[in-house]
């Protein structure tokens, strides 16, 4: 999702962009992009720096690692997250670079490769008031609803929360369905009363989709729900909060990552009953 966000911000800015895979980030290339040689190049370079990465241990190594953003100078530097990682590291991170003189807002997103490509994605931003009205020009280049939630880390607390909710309608919606089908209902039956009555909803629509077209290239990869939802799972826990379906999820997604789906769309969860 990194590179379609990236090429809005290239229509109006010069960018400097790192990316741990260099290949990737030389697929940007243009007049107005470069590719750095690491985070701390780009921290040298950029009062303004974006971060889309795939887990906390990744944000943490391109922030505090030995190339990282803090091994430069920062102060006045606005670090803008929009990874999906534990509110516990965002504040932590937010300490170390607010001690450095620079800020830092936590805004992950949601509306996939999709909102990405079309820049409609929806983000729900932690922090500093006023950074997040200095930064709502940039975020709107991406974004379609960019909404303040509060304090640093509030941010990666609603995104988890709603990723848990999809990710529990995604696992509900796939066992409906195949067990419809293990009935010996038809499909197409099966989807005219599901998506019109009070099961319709998004994951429903999607897993569908793919059943139909047998396509489980990854939009959101189960990998990725995996982590959402264990650490959802992990936030209820620091807060005190019961949890009791994600409880009971974490370990369904977790074997399906370990039967080697973890590369494909999170809609081959469908493919769980296959094997029994």
């Amino acid at each position: 999702m990194g590179a379609p966000m990236a090429q809005h911000l290239a229509r109006q800015h010069h960018l400097v962009v790192f990316n741990r895979t260099r290949a990737k980030a030389e697929a940007l290339l243009s007049e107005r992009v470069r590719v750095a040689e690491s985070p701390a190049e780009v921290a040298r370079e950029c009062r303004v720096i974006f971060l889309m990465l795939a887990n906390d241990e990744a944000v943490n190594e391109v922030v505090t690692g030995p190339r990282g953003l803090l091994s430069e100078a920062v102060a006045g530097r606005v670090v803008v997250d929009h990874s999906t990682i534990s509110p516990r590291l965002t504040r932590q991170l937010a300490a170390a670079v607010a001690a450095r003189g620079a800020a830092w807002l936590d805004a992950p997103v949601t509306g996939g490769d999709i909102g990405a490509r079309q820049a409609t994605l929806t983000m729900m931003v932690g922090g500093s008031r006023d950074r997040f009205e200095e930064m709502l020009p940039y975020l709107q280049e991406m974004g379609r609803l960019i909404v303040h939630v509060g304090d640093v880390g509030q941010g990666q607390t609603l995104k988890l929360i709603a990723n848990m909710v999809s990710g529990l309608t995604l696992m509900a919606a796939s066992e409906g369905v195949r067990m419809a089908l293990a009935a010996g209902l038809a499909l197409e039956d099966v989807a005219l009363v599901m998506q019109n009555g009070s099961s319709q909803s998004f994951e429903l629509g999607k897993v569908l989709d793919r059943l139909r077209r047998q396509d489980f290239q990854p939009g959101f990869s189960v990998e990725h729900r995996y982590k959402d939802l264990r650490l959802a799972l992990e936030l209820a826990e620091e807060t005190g909060f019961s949890a009791d379906l994600a409880r009971l999820a974490v370990p369904l997604y977790r074997e399906h990552v370990q039967r080697g789906y973890g590369s494909q769309d999170e809609a081959s969860y469908l493919k769980r009953w296959d094997e029994g």
